[in-house]
């Protein structure tokens, strides 16, 4: 992303790079330093909008702030569809496509996803101690996901090599990641495999189609026929985006419950508040923290004078603390009455695997807590969390438990 676009002067002195706050150790203290820099704030990497009015406005206007502009600087060798377009063509996407992602279609997916899941967990619990991020956070959205398509999950882990290779490609490009040139080579080798494996699995659903999603997709003719170029595009779209963020919310949700004794007591003696911490826990730590726009015209926001071509980010971890919005808002809160963070952004460009990864992560809080109640950072383990592009995560997350069976194994 064009992230080396000029900053714009609009009354506050410029302040450090987004990635230079304590982010790592002290997210939450990043997060209020950000807020408290006004708005728009010149930052390194563009203009900070952050509260819940100004992003929720920002990203309901795709025709002045433009995320196909954002895109236009990837190279990527696909159309990522829906979410590299702008109306009207993400519209005309998005018609097809949301209905195929709607909670009626993924609801049937519970059952067989639940029992990954209890798997993954029963896997680590006779340990007495797992990396969560390794061993159930990066597995199972993979799995989701080629469940969703109807694939073998015996290809799981190369799909998880192969996306890795592709987003170290991308940080690299962004100066984030130094790659040597062999390293560069191979990533290179394998997202071409992975493009391969796209294509191939394409060609075999218009000839043996199934009852999966894509095969439906295929199906389609007229002015909603996907070529195989539209459809390799939108199946590294939900590689690319659907599993890394799965991933990282999974992983940082898992690190403040750890961290939370009480919190954790709630979901191990209420399940039914699951749902509901799902939506807490995203308000406070949304996997894509930022989301870039570009201005395709010249724009006003809080009385200041934006020009066009300027690139803005609107942080949603900002927004989603919003005092106006949310009573105490960086305090974690599973029966807060109304809930409408931004995490799966807001608007035309709302994820289109909102009831997906919803899904994902209600399964694993639930069952995780049934099987394992109580639980906590390894001492001495690290667990940072780590920004690179419009990502935030943990590189893992060493947890301790008992693994003998909980009081709540009845539940």
């Amino acid at each position: 992303m064009n992230e080396s676009a000029p900053t714009t002067t609009v009354g506050h002195d410029t302040v450090q790079h987004v990635r230079d706050l304590p982010v790592a150790e002290r997210r939450d203290d990043a997060w209020r330093t950000l807020a408290a820099l006004g708005e728009p704030a010149p930052t390194a990497d563009g203009l900070a909008l952050t509260s819940f009015a100004v992003v929720k406005a920002v990203l309901k206007a795709p025709d002045r702030f433009s995320l196909a502009k954002v895109f236009e600087a990837v190279e990527t060798g696909y159309p990522l569809i829906p979410l590299a377009f702008d109306p009207p063509e993400q519209t005309h996407y998005r018609r097809i496509l949301q209905p195929l992602f709607s909670p009626r279609r993924i609801r049937p997916l519970t059952d067989a996803l639940r029992a990954q899941a209890v798997d993954l967990i029963e896997a680590v619990k006779a340990r007495g101690g797992c990396d969560f991020v390794a061993d159930i956070a990066v597995p199972f959205p993979a799995q989701a996901l080629l469940t969703l398509l109807d694939m073998p999950l015996a290809d799981r882990d190369r799909l998880i090599a192969w996306k890795d290779a592709a987003l170290q490609l991308t940080a690299d490009a962004a100066g984030e990641l130094v790659l040597t040139d062999e390293e560069r080579a191979a990533r290179v080798d394998q997202t071409m495999a992975m493009a391969g494996y796209l294509a191939e699995l394409i060609q075999a659903r218009r000839t043996h189609p199934g009852d999966d999603m894509l095969s439906e997709i295929l199906a389609l003719d007229g002015e909603d026929r996907f070529s195989d170029e539209e459809a390799t595009g939108l199946c590294l779209m939900l590689v690319l985006a659907g599993l890394e963020t799965v991933t990282d919310a999974l992983g940082l949700a898992m690190e403040r419950l750890a961290t939370d004794p009480a919190r954790r007591r709630e979901l191990a003696d209420d399940p039914s508040l699951v749902p509901a911490a799902v939506e807490e826990l995203l308000r406070l730590d949304p996997p894509a923290p930022f989301l870039p726009r570009i201005t395709t015209e010249d724009v006003e926001i809080g009385g200041c004078p934006i020009p066009a071509g300027t690139l803005v980010n609107a942080h949603l971890t900002t927004a989603n603390r919003d005092e106006s919005c949310w009573p105490h808002p960086h305090d974690t809160d599973f029966h807060r009455p109304e809930n409408p963070h931004t995490s799966f952004g807001v608007g035309v460009h709302r994820c289109l695997g909102t009831h997906l990864a919803r899904l994902e992560m209600q399964l694993i809080l639930e069952e995780w807590h049934r099987h394992i109640s109580d639980y906590a950072i390894a001492e001495g383990t690290p667990h940072r969390a780590r920004l690179i592009r419009a990502n935030i995560g943990l590189e893992s997350l060493h947890l301790t438990f008992d693994p003998s069976p909980p009081p709540h194994s009845a539940v």
